[in-house]
């Protein structure tokens, strides 16, 4: 999954369970193993890699900033990083780095990661993003 799908999905998490950080932080890490299992498209195999991942990284941060700015308590905008830290060990492996050691379980090759076409796995992930932004507003 993309840096963004899992920002917006800890979000979610976050404003819905109102239970001690540690708690809900935990929640959020679990929901990046069980987000990798769904079939969906990753950049990481393209041609422009580099550039999807910037794309996808100033994406999830422009979201973090606006809710910041728009009085979304830093407990619940927190939950977003955590969620997608998982992915900076993918980001390492694109820019070459640590070519082929991730340290996150579920991008281990072992793992059952699961995967799709660029259509479908989008179409996936927009839809994840937007249950999770709805989530999001109505809650707050």
């Amino acid at each position: 999954m993309w840096v963004i799908v899992h920002t917006y999905v800890g979000l979610a998490i976050a404003s819905l369970v109102h239970r001690p950080f540690w708690q809900v932080a935990v929640l959020v890490i679990v929901s990046h193993v069980l987000l990798d299992l769904v079939p969906h498209w990753d950049y990481t195999r393209t041609a422009h890699a580099l550039a999807w991942g910037w794309l996808d990284f100033l994406g999830a941060l422009a979201t973090l900033i606006v809710l910041l700015l728009t009085g979304y308590p830093w407990a619940i905008v927190l939950m977003g990083p955590i969620s997608g830290a998982p992915d900076f060990d993918v980001l390492f492996f694109v820019i070459g780095k640590e070519r082929g050691r991730k340290w996150f379980p579920s991008h281990w090759d072992a793992f059952p990661h699961g995967r799709c076409g660029k259509a479908a796995g989008m179409t996936v992930q927009l839809a994840i993003m937007g249950a999770s932004l709805a989530i999001v507003v109505i809650a707050h």
